[in-house]
């Protein structure tokens, strides 16, 4: 009986360290960029130089094919929209302008997972004529998963429910790792 205790405990410091490891070496992790990423109205309004990236928005325009994302992007807007709607707030609607922004954030997100995009720029110059506010995310492979995320954050929180938003995107980019990195862009 003692030599089986003993072989169990032995069994068990060796094998659980092992076993710990191999799931953190095989975990890719989550995140949220924790930054605030918004700006007013008046603001875009009164910019006398715009900036609007047309070669980034092409090429990822040229590399967004992947339809399951989208339709998950989608069920991303629609759970937001249920938040808005419990808070008294109305419907986000979705924008062409915004989901190709979004597109290019997202992309931009695997080197540089920041509101300061690889260039250096900050965030909104892929459009900063439409770009009013950004939620940033990666790892997360479900709606459901990167809403939750995002809703628990008191800066992602406030901007999905900015009342003088009305529209969005979301756009998801697959790493060759698997890992996802989400971009959701706001505008008035």
């Amino acid at each position: 009986m003692k030599k089986k205790s003993l072989i169990g405990i032995i069994a068990g410091v060796v094998l659980v360290p092992i076993a710990v490891c191999a799931i953190l070496m095989n975990y890719k992790g989550v995140g949220i960029e924790d930054n605030s990423a918004k700006r007013d109205l008046a603001e875009i309004e009164s910019e006398t130089v715009s900036s609007f990236d047309d070669g980034a928005i092409a090429l990822a325009a040229s590399s967004a094919t992947d339809s399951g994302l989208r339709n998950i992007a989608l069920d991303a807007l629609d759970a937001i929209n249920m938040e808005r709607a419990a808070a008294g707030l109305g419907s986000l609607r979705w924008d062409g302008n915004l989901e190709s922004c979004s597109a290019v954030r997202a992309e931009e997100c695997e080197v540089s997972f920041s509101h300061t995009r690889p260039n250096g720029k900050a965030w909104y110059t892929v459009n900063s004529k439409v770009q009013g506010g950004e939620n940033l995310a990666y790892g997360f492979n479900s709606a459901d998963a990167a809403v939750t995320a995002w809703m628990n954050s008191p800066t992602h929180r406030e901007n999905i429910l900015w009342d003088e938003f009305t529209r969005c995107a979301i756009a998801i980019y697959e790493a060759d790792d698997g890992t996802y990195y989400w971009a959701q862009e706001f505008g008035y």
